[in-house]
């Protein structure tokens, strides 16, 4: 999977395999052989890929489908998050049903006067 997403994004950006090889300050031939599944690429060489791009290594492993990093939570999500993940099971299944209910609740108002709420 790595080796595929090395050569897609190299190509979607129109770069040579000498270019991304001089990034890396490697040959041309050791990059070839990362993309090319012979050889595979060390940690600290994909952090430098990942960067490069912008992209996750997530994506890189073929884990996500978006090249996208996900974007920073704000303040009031983290804060959120970090209160959601203190509650018990049971505390946690509550918070997620009253979403599931507002959501609903949004979408059926949108519906209804056809504009966002």
């Amino acid at each position: 999977m790595v080796a595929q997403k090395l050569k897609e994004l190299r190509t979607g950006h129109k770069l040579t395999q000498n270019d991304i090889a001089a990034l890396l300050n490697i040959s041309r031939e050791a990059y070839s052989m990362y993309e090319n599944e012979k050889r595979q690429l060390n940690y600290e060489a994909l952090c430098v890929i990942a960067n490069y791009y912008g992209v996750s290594l997530d994506y890189l492993f073929g884990r996500i489908d978006t090249p996208e990093p996900p974007s920073a939570l704000s303040k009031d999500e983290a804060a959120l998050l970090s209160q959601y993940r203190e509650l018990d099971v049971r505390g946690q299944e509550n918070i997620l049903d009253m979403t599931r209910l507002e959501y609903k609740r949004e979408n059926r108002e949108k519906k209804f006067t056809g504009s966002a709420v």
